[in-house]
């Protein structure tokens, strides 16, 4: 059966060469049944299990659309052909190939297809190339932004928060998750934003920063969050004011934070750690915190 369709395979290919022919009565070449064929030798080759050949007709039948002008088989075959670039184990063309089509289904007008390929990409290289797959994340919240389809920006752009605090980018995380809040205030939807709002509370913490933790309560919390998580922020905040390192690992160590997406539970799993280890000045900020506060009382600098 495959030697059978790597066989129909090079047939297709022999025909789609012959299309490619110019003569003295064929001065152009026929780049649409061209590209058919490619096409057809491309599903053969799948079909064989000969990945490496489908994927090159594939691109090949991609080139010959783009010659008739058809963006979105263009595209829908570069689309394909990132699928057996996982199948042979190469992943080395995925980004490049995703980018290209992304902008040839945009030209097309057919943005949703754009980011959902993006988006496929991403989850295929977030492993091997994490960096790769941000850009091609932010791209796709881009397009979704631009399409107003707020609600899939925002997931885009909290996939990227997760893959940048997988890869202790804490400043950066934190920027893509408050570009969330500035979507929903572009008409997001605000269903998860309790959620959303924890994290950047974490995010602030791996920072070593207690005070700005303290402000996305008040800015954020009151607004977002259930009742049962304020008062588990409180109860950080006072633990962190307090230096309680049993009730920080206590509340860090929570059913609701051990049940966020992973990379925030291991996040907060290490913050609960390190106040095992040393529970005195982990967190700059609060010294400082209190130190104004008593200056404030004064009215001026104490000697």
């Amino acid at each position: 059966m495959s030697k059978d369709k790597i066989q129909e395979g090079r047939e297709c290919m022999d025909k789609a060469a012959k299309y490619l022919k110019t003569s003295l009565l064929k001065w152009v070449p026929d780049y649409d049944s061209a590209a058919d064929e490619y096409s057809k030798a491309a599903i053969c080759f799948r079909v064989g299990k000969s990945y490496k050949e489908s994927k090159e007709c594939l691109m090949k039948a991609s080139e010959n659309y783009l010659q008739n002008g058809s963006l979105f088989h263009a595209a829908k075959c570069m689309d394909q052909a990132i699928i057996m670039c996982k199948e042979i184990g190469d992943t080395s063309d995925v980004f490049k190939l995703a980018m290209k089509a992304s902008h040839y289904y945009q030209q097309h007008g057919s943005s949703g297809s754009a980011s959902l390929l993006l988006n496929k990409a991403a989850d295929m290289l977030q492993q091997s190339d994490p960096e790769s797959a941000i850009k091609l994340l932010k791209e796709a919240s881009n397009i979704s932004g631009i399409e107003d389809s707020t609600g899939q920006a925002m997931e885009y752009t909290h996939k990227v928060a997760r893959l940048l605090v997988k890869l202790k980018r804490y400043e950066e995380a934190e920027n893509e998750i408050k570009r969330q809040f500035d979507l929903v205030s572009e008409g997001g939807p605000t269903s998860n934003m309790g959620r959303v709002t924890v994290e950047l509370f974490l995010l602030q913490l791996a920072k070593d920063d207690y005070v700005a933790a303290k402000k996305v309560l008040h800015e954020y919390g009151m607004q977002y969050c259930e009742q049962a998580e304020i008062y588990m922020l409180d109860n950080i905040v006072n633990a962190y004011s307090d230096h309680d390192s049993a009730q920080i690992q206590k509340m860090l160590n929570s059913p609701f934070i051990k049940h966020m997406d992973i990379e925030f539970a291991i996040l907060a799993k290490s913050l609960a750690e390190k106040w095992t280890v040393e529970p005195k000045g982990q967190v700059t900020n609060i010294e400082n915190e209190e130190t104004e506060a008593s200056t404030a009382d004064f009215g001026g600098t104490l000697c």
